[in-house]
């Protein structure tokens, strides 16, 4: 299967408190053909769509309010549906987060709650494309213990940046 044909058949979910950032990625998603593109603007919405619409990526903002891309994963993984809604499907789904914050202890802090994969702002549609597809096609292993379900929590997770922040 091509590239193409592979990103046709996705469902991915953004979920960003920013209805300009929503439309950026989903624009960028939709230049690489993705096949269906899911938005929501809260950590909330975001729960209840995963829930309801069973996505096979999400891409969310870390930075949100109440429910923030940190606990959001936390609560995908752990199979928390909001009121009962729907099953959960696939609490191994990746998810891939977008954040300005690139320091250390926010990227511990995403490795921490399950995040797939971490990618610093500002974004350009390669690394986009590059994570997405490394997402997909590469699944990574899942640990699950009574305090923790998720990629290995002793993996090295370093953000995947389009512009060297130090070149400036």
């Amino acid at each position: 299967m091509t590239d193409r044909e592979l990103f046709a058949r996705l469902k991915i979910l953004i979920v960003d408190d920013s209805a300009e950032m929503r439309n950026v990625l989903a624009a960028l998603l939709e230049s690489m053909g993705v096949g269906a593109i899911l938005s929501a603007a809260s950590g909330e919405k975001g729960l209840e769509l995963f829930c309801s619409e069973a996505p096979d990526l999400i891409i969310t903002d870390g930075s949100m309010r109440p429910m923030d891309g940190y606990e959001l994963t936390r609560r995908v993984r752990n199979g928390e549906c909001p009121n009962g809604n729907g099953d959960c499907h696939d609490r191994d789904v990746p998810v891939l987060m977008i954040s300005g914050h690139v320091g250390p202890e926010m990227v511990r802090l995403a490795r921490d709650n399950g995040v797939t994969d971490y990618i610093g702002k500002p974004i350009m549609a390669a690394t986009l494309y590059e994570r997405v597809l490394a997402a997909v096609s590469k699944p990574i292993h899942i640990v699950e213990t009574k305090a923790y379900r998720g990629p290995s929590p002793r993996r090295r997770l370093v953000p995947h940046m389009s512009i060297d922040p130090l070149s400036e």
